[in-house]
C-alpha cells in the first residue's frame, strides 16, 4: 500500500479554456489557460517563458458568463517548458475580494 502524498493545493482546480492576456516588464503577449483555483491559475504557450520563480505578471482574462474582465496580479511559482511549449503556474497576489467571488462562483458552477 503507497503512502498518500500530501496535495500542495489550498483550492479545488477546475478546467478553464479561455484566452488571457500576460503582461511582464517585457511586454505582453496572449496564452491559454488550462485551469483556475481561488489562489491561481494554469496556462499554457508564453512567449516569456521559461522565467524565474516568484516572477510578478499581471493576467487579464474573462470567465466563461462573465462580461466584466479580471486582471489580477500573480507571482510565477512554477514553470515548465519543452522545446515548443510552456506550462505556467501562476499563485495570485493580493486578488480583488470581487474578483475572488467571481472565481469561486465560476467554480461552484462548473463542480455542480
Amino acid at each position: 500500500m503507497r503512502k498518500r502524498i500530501a496535495d500542495r493545493r489550498l483550492h479545488d482546480r477546475v478546467p478553464l479554456e479561455v484566452e488571457l492576456f500576460e503582461v511582464t516588464n517585457r511586454g505582453e503577449a496572449l496564452a491559454h489557460a488550462a485551469n483556475i483555483s481561488e489562489s491561481g491559475i494554469c496556462y499554457s504557450g508564453s512567449a516569456f517563458a521559461p522565467r524565474v520563480d516568484g516572477e510578478e505578471v499581471i493576467l487579464r482574462f474573462r470567465l466563461p458568463g462573465d462580461t466584466r474582465p479580471i486582471e489580477l496580479l500573480g507571482a510565477v511559482a512554477d514553470e515548465r517548458c519543452l522545446a515548443s511549449t510552456s506550462e505556467t503556474f501562476v499563485m495570485f497576489v493580493w486578488p480583488r475580494d470581487d474578483d475572488v467571488q467571481r472565481i469561486r462562483n465560476y467554480i461552484e458552477f462548473v463542480t455542480r
